[in-house]
């Protein structure tokens, strides 16, 4: 297809709202569309260019929330957390908004799911005429480095809300009667201020519940943190967040209206979050395909040290960071991890050369040699070569 290149650069720059980026590939596009007489096809993209402007006028930055959901004094810099009066530590941190945080990436599902809240929070009266509430618990969970922290903050930014996060496990006293007292305590904190209200490691009081000894405490503790959450709707919105989504009772599930599974990222949002996590180098498209294809399965916060350990050690070998040598770099970074458990993935490790034959060979990547060439710094003769010798079906794990 004429003219794909662009178009692929132009749905990458998309896709890691790289504004700049985009508006630079169209530009391209129309440059290169001229040039082929194409006039009505130029005059399309004008016309879209100028609707997403006056748009981009109209939008607000962020989701502008009604006062009538969201009660409470402003919470500011000077006011200081509760504490526990036994030990003295603080029961939660605050984050002011507007520090701008790049946007989460997610799946199709997590993102619609996201952005069905916001829109919610940014139409309260109208759904007030028509007899209902705005979402205001949100309940993620899924396996650790997937970004559910990170979602509680960006949420809590779109509203323009502070963010007030307590760890669940260090409201837990050792002292009789001190951890229910902690959980009110930090509700009344909350309920003070209009705020976001994040509960990270929501499983711990359910961890607890196995303790013979304490059985009747924990009773009392897992009722102050229902009765809470109840008030809690009184509010504003609040989020909890757990690993072990197993060990929760349903009594708690059935607490927050919304349920998000936050899961390792598919495809695109791998290749995304891949592509941000390489800045300021720019990988091209083919550098970030090989990327992705060698680590499906992994977290975003896998996918960021991965990234992290490839530029390090291009940076050290004192090459020039072109795709040539992030190849070369990311096939170093598996060569020392342990259990790569994912067959592209160990063939890289062990054989380059066995890797580009298995590219080569594999329809699915979506890449032609020409653009493996580029990508692994070989000539378009070599991998068509490696292409027909099939090295990695040499390799013991490759059968």
């Amino acid at each position: 297809m004429e003219n794909f290149a662009v178009v692929q650069s132009i749905i990458k720059a998309a896709l890691d709202a790289d504004e700049a980026a985009v508006h630079k590939q169209v530009a391209r596009l129309e440059s290169r569309l001229r040039r082929a007489g194409a006039e009505k096809e130029v005059a399309a993209i004008e016309r879209l260019l100028k609707a997403a402007t006056e748009v981009k006028h109209l939008a607000p930055s962020q989701v502008v929330t009604s006062r009538a959901p969201v009660t409470g004094e402003t919470l500011t810099s000077e006011v200081h957390p509760p504490m526990d009066r036994e030990t003295g530590a603080q029961l939660c941190r605050i984050d002011l908004p507007g520090k701008g945080a790049p946007k989460p990436v997610y799946g199709p599902s997590a993102q619609e799911t996201i952005d069905g809240l916001l829109s919610e929070w940014g139409h309260s009266d109208t759904l007030k005429a028509v007899g209902v509430e705005p979402t205001r618990s949100l309940l993620i969970y899924g396996p650790p480095g997937t970004g559910k922290t990170i979602t509680g903050h960006y949420i809590a930014e779109q509203l323009g809300l502070p963010l007030v996060t307590a760890r669940i496990d260090g409201l837990i006293s050792s002292f009789l009667g001190t951890t229910a007292r902690n959980i009110a305590n930090l509700f009344d904190f909350a309920n003070r201020y209009a705020c976001v209200l994040l509960l990270d490691e929501f499983d711990a009081l359910a961890k607890l519940r196995d303790d013979p000894h304490e059985v009747g405490e924990i009773k009392r503790v897992v009722n102050t943190l229902l009765q809470n959450l109840d008030r809690r709707r009184e509010y504003g919105v609040t989020i909890a967040i757990t690993n072990h989504d197993g060990l929760l009772d349903p009594a708690v599930w059935r607490r927050f209206e919304t349920q998000l599974h936050m899961g390792e990222p598919e495809h695109v949002a791998r290749e995304t979050l891949i592509a941000r996590f390489m800045t300021p180098i720019n990988a091209d498209a083919a550098t970030i395909r090989i990327f992705s294809y060698c680590l499906p399965g992994r977290t975003g916060a896998d996918l960021e040290r991965i990234c992290q350990a490839v530029k390090r050690t291009t940076v050290m070998t004192g090459e020039a960071p072109d795709a040539s040598a992030l190849f070369k770099a990311l096939s170093s970074v598996l060569g020392r991890m342990p259990r790569l458990n994912h067959m592209p993935a160990e063939v890289l490790a062990a054989n380059p050369r066995a890797f580009v034959s298995l590219i080569a060979n594999d329809l699915e990547i979506g890449l032609d040699q020409k653009q493996i060439g580029q990508a692994t710094g070989m000539s378009q003769s070599q991998v068509s070569t490696l292409k027909r010798k099939k090295l990695h079906l040499e390799l013991p794990h490759a059968q």
